[in-house]
């Protein structure tokens, strides 16, 4: 197994107010993390946005595999790191920190876009371990329904039936699995329907403060897919609200 590579900003620059950080049609190479200052996001020169301290954008161009459809402009003396958006998968492993702060900053921009984003999640006190049993062919997730919680498969007999329309689609087996981790992220009902065949135990994961960091620690490919979703669902935002 190859060793994630360390991942570093390619560079760290000053700019002054009014400075051009990046613009529209510029090359999608870059994304970048505000150090100190703040700086205005612009869509056809509409103001779509104002980001500060530990914010994060360009990711959203990035997965569209188009130039830049956004411009930065700093609004004060500010301090930007450009990270290369191609390395976005290895940071999942090598800075945790950083993306904890990338999670969170595109959530909130999806907040302040569109409200898009479910605005009453809060990121309370850390959790405590909710395991739950479940009886062979218990409903875990239903699908349809909202939530504000995923889960990790701890143990099972069988496995875990991914059921769509009544109709087995998949099948979750592998003991620290995630799954459900999408519907409070996209604020969007569940897909699927994940019933337990076999005897299951099943740990429950409300979403509060300190979440996303011990996720990242246990299992940094599911900080990967977060990211994924949040910049995909982004993208979306920032053509409708430039319309």
């Amino acid at each position: 197994m190859l060793e994630p590579k360390a991942i570093e900003a390619v560079s760290v620059r000053e700019y002054r107010p009014g400075e051009i950080i990046v613009k529209e049609g510029d090359s999608n190479r870059y994304f970048y993390a505000i150090l100190q200052g703040e700086v205005q996001i612009y869509q056809l020169d509409k103001p779509i946005r104002i980001l500060s301290d530990r914010d994060v954008f360009g990711l959203e161009n990035f997965y569209r595999g188009i130039p830049y459809s956004t411009t930065a402009k700093a609004t004060k003396a500010s301090r930007i790191a450009a990270y290369e958006s191609e390395c976005i998968d290895d940071i999942a492993f090598s800075k945790p920190g950083l993306v904890s702060m990338l999670l969170k900053s595109v959530f909130l921009q999806l907040e302040q876009t569109t409200s898009v984003a479910e605005s009453n999640i809060q990121f309370g006190d850390v959790i405590s371990l909710d395991m739950r049993e479940y009886n062979d062919g218990d409903i875990i997730i239903e699908d349809g329904t909202y939530g504000t919680e995923f889960y990790k498969l701890v143990s099972s007999e069988v496995g875990l039936e991914v059921l769509k329309k009544d109709v087995r689609v998949g099948m979750i087996t592998k003991p620290g699995e995630y799954f459900g981790e999408m519907s409070f992220i996209l604020n969007e009902p569940r897909s699927a329907t994940i019933r337990s065949a076999g005897r299951s135990v099943v740990e429950v994961i409300p979403v509060q403060e300190g979440t996303l960091e011990r996720l990242i620690g246990e299992d940094p490919e599911i900080a990967g897919k977060i990211i994924t979703a949040l910049a995909q669902r982004l993208k979306q935002a920032n053509l409708l609200i430039a319309k």
